[in-house]
């Protein structure tokens, strides 16, 4: 399968993450912050301008990802699944006599295969919630439906105090590797008046020499799409036995359940991106203040920037990520109002959010939703004028 096209159940068109990894990034592009850096390279003191164009780069960089969980959850499957080419495996959380492997980094994909155990409560224990992505792997073997499996994951989620997303890693790799055969298709087509049936209950089962002689060609399938892939091709092609590999692929690739993975994660991207917009206007504040001294316009520069729109945006969206804010503004669409009324409303309300009972931090990521609101207004208003 070229890493592309993959068709989930409601029939919108997802594009899988790419083998480079979706660095979390800028949320969009930011070129007065791109001037500010090279201004300050030309015109400003070498320490001043070092730590501009570090703040900067610290905001660019890719996460740092551990993809973690206890022995055998199938996590190497996972990354390959989803592609991601630079996180880094660490040794198993349950290896006796070794000490938890380190997880620092901006983001922990922590992966089930089954009920969480002992060592799974006390690593995830001990992790932000906001850093973890929990997934329960191998999910197509949990009960015997795929029903199964979600009614799983919302329990052992609401022991974890987690979100705890299905998936089939295997099936997902699988889907990443090339589109089905006509000669899969065809074997599968001669036996899908028993899909649904005991005949893709187990390996044994679908490979029995009873059921006809091709038997070596149903053991090939199987090792190419596994148990899970296919009982579902082979319901899919009893319902329609025409399908061709590509939209097979997209129904085995939907059947996975990495989809939904894909798209918390990017979420998480997204998150930690908007945070790291507010650790940026923090260090360029802390800048400004430090520029006083140098007796250039370093100062005056910062400043302008922290003024622009642009760095009124990065705050505005870094206040929203806060943890203990994400909640209010997740009824927010990610598209900022083009009314100005609307953003006058926003502006209001986060002031009275930052009013409320909050931790300093919360506060101010609070003050600084209600000032990119205040800013956005007068852009708006500006521009009816």
């Amino acid at each position: 399968m070229t890493k592309d096209v993959a068709e989930g159940e409601s029939g919108e068109v997802r594009t899988a993450l790419a083998s480079s990894d979706v660095a979390p990034g800028p949320s969009g592009a930011t070129p007065e912050l791109d001037s500010l850096v090279a201004t300050l390279r030309e015109n400003a003191e070498p320490s001043i301008a070092d730590a501009a164009a570090q703040a900067s780069a610290a905001w660019r960089r890719p996460p740092r990802i551990r993809v973690t969980g206890r022995a055998r959850t199938g996590k190497s499957t996972l990354i390959r699944a989803l592609a991601l080419m630079s996180a880094r495996e660490t040794a198993p959380v349950d290896e006796p006599g070794v000490p938890d492997p380190d997880l620092g980094g901006d983001l922990v994909l922590y992966v089930l295969s089954g009920t969480p155990q002992s060592a799974d409560h006390r690593v995830l224990a001990g992790l932000p919630p906001e850093r973890v992505l929990v997934v329960l792997n191998k999910a197509d073997t949990i009960g015997t439906r795929w029903s199964d499996a979600v009614a799983a994951a919302e329990q052992y989620g609401h022991d974890l105090r987690l979100p705890v997303l299905p998936v089939a890693a295997e099936l997902a790799a699988h889907t990443r590797d090339g589109v089905p055969a006509d000669a899969d298709l065809r074997t599968l087509r001669r036996h899908r008046d028993r899909a649904g049936t005991a005949f893709t209950l187990s390996p044994e089962l679908f490979t029995a020499a009873t059921v006809g002689a091709d038997t070596a060609d149903r053991a090939a399938v199987l090792e190419r799409w596994g148990l899970h892939g296919v009982a579902v091709a082979a319901i899919a092609l009893r319902h329609e036995p025409d399908l061709g590999p590509r939209p097979m692929l997209q129904i085995l690739h939907a059947a996975s359940g990495i989809d939904a993975v894909h798209l918390h994660l990017h979420r998480r991207y997204e998150r930690l991106a908007d945070r790291r917009g507010g650790e940026l206007i923090d260090e360029l504040t802390r800048l400004a203040a430090r520029a006083v001294r140098t007796g250039d316009r370093s100062r005056d520069r910062i400043e302008d920037y922290l003024a622009s729109p642009e760095a009124h945006r990065l705050g505005l969206r870094a206040g929203q990520a806060h943890p203990d804010l994400a909640h209010l503004a997740a009824g927010y669409s990610a598209t900022p109002p083009t009314d100005p009324d609307e953003a006058l409303t926003r502006a209001r309300r986060w002031r009275a959010v930052a009013g409320g009972d909050l931790s300093a931090s919360a506060r101010r990521a609070a003050l600084r939703v209600h000032h990119g609101y205040v800013q956005l207004w007068e852009q708006l208003t500006h521009a009816g004028l």
